[in-house]
């Protein structure tokens, strides 16, 4: 039986040799990883990087990737007219294929972070500010009753439409400094100013959530097939 333990000690150490490769492979991945996630299309600040279960060795032979999460500081995001940073951030990558040993295409991203109302002012092109109770105040400058270039402040709950990428502005409510309006009025001058705000992206991203903050816009969004280089 001398065969049998000496067949042991082998397989022991085999197991070993794995074991250490994979966790070598891992600790250098991650590193190289945290470097590659700033140089995405959506540029995180600071990345953290927590590599997925199952083998990086197993993955890498099936020419695929891990799933991949971690946080950032912030990132750069793409819209229609804007690259906006969003703060605070949290992100899951999946579905990972290898293009080359230099080259990855990320399936999904999900990030969720915060929008500061300085960019939210940018996708409105207007100053918007936190209104309070889950609501944002959005300031506009309108003639009304023959008094030229009068600021209102528009209080509302915004609401995305995510098949349109817009935010609705409802349940308004008009604050119109030193003039006194009807409700009636009040009523016109909404329907005349207030428009929804685009949050459309590029091509690669949906917004999909949002809620109000008192510095800014929690938002959720999916990117689809981002390219990771080195």
């Amino acid at each position: 039986m001398k065969w049998f333990g000496r067949v042991l000690i082998v397989l022991g150490v085999v197991v070993a040799l794995v074991v250490g490769a994979e966790f070598a492979v891992r600790y250098f991945t991650q590193s190289q990883v945290q470097q590659a996630m700033q140089g995405t299309e959506v540029i995180l600040q600071q990345p953290t990087v927590n590599l997925g279960g199952g083998s990086v060795l197993a993955a890498v032979a099936q020419g695929r990737f891990v799933d991949v999460s971690g946080t950032a500081v912030s990132a750069e995001v793409p819209f229609e007219d804007h690259v906006i940073p969003v703060r605070q951030i949290t992100y899951q990558a999946s579905d990972i294929r290898l293009v080359s040993t230099s080259e990855a295409v990320i399936g999904t991203l999900d990030l969720t972070g915060t929008i500061d109302y300085a960019g939210v002012s940018q996708l409105a092109g207007l100053p918007v500010t936190f209104g309070g109770d889950g609501r944002v105040l959005v300031s506009y400058n309108v003639d009304i009753l023959g008094v030229s270039s009068v600021t209102i402040g528009v209080s509302a709950v915004p609401v995305l439409d995510v098949a349109t990428q817009q935010i609705e502005l409802e349940q308004s409510r008009i604050d119109v400094a030193g003039v006194s309006v009807t409700e009636s009025i009040s009523q016109q001058i909404i329907e005349r100013v207030v428009k929804p705000i685009s949050v459309a992206a590029d091509d690669r991203f949906t917004v999909d959530a949002i809620s109000v903050t008192d510095i800014g816009l929690t938002a959720g969004l999916t990117a689809t097939e981002v390219p990771v280089r080195r």
